[in-house]
């Protein structure tokens, strides 16, 4: 697994890329690294851009909003189109779909956030 992750005041981004032992193997027995895919996955944290505006001590409004959080989240998945039928295509769009929904309720237990 290749990882890069970093902080700053912005967000956070956790970006990473599976590869097959296999092909870790060809590379470190010197075979040509053009040849394996490395397909980039992962996702960003970051402000939504809305001002945390709290009540103050003299202030005599009311109103306070609070600011939020934006969740991207990106996946890159091999398929060959070639040998695709309408049946392994939706199962590819059930596994995505899977896949997507386990990262995210992963992320919010991870940030103890409840809906």
């Amino acid at each position: 697994m290749l990882q890069e992750s970093s902080i700053d005041p912005l967000g956070a981004m956790m970006i990473y890329a599976p590869i097959d032992l296999q092909a870790v193997i060809s590379v470190v027995n010197g075979e040509d690294t053009m040849r394996i895919p490395i397909l980039p996955s992962g996702y960003v944290i970051s402000s939504d851009g809305r001002a945390n505006k709290g009540m103050g001590a003299s202030s005599s409004s009311s109103s306070s909003s609070s600011s939020g959080s934006l969740l991207t989240v990106a996946f890159q998945i091999l398929v060959c189109h070639s040998t695709l039928t309408k049946q392994l295509n939706m199962e590819s769009v059930a596994t995505v779909h899977t896949l997507i929904s386990s990262t995210i309720q992963k992320i919010k237990a991870a940030l103890d956030y409840s809906d």
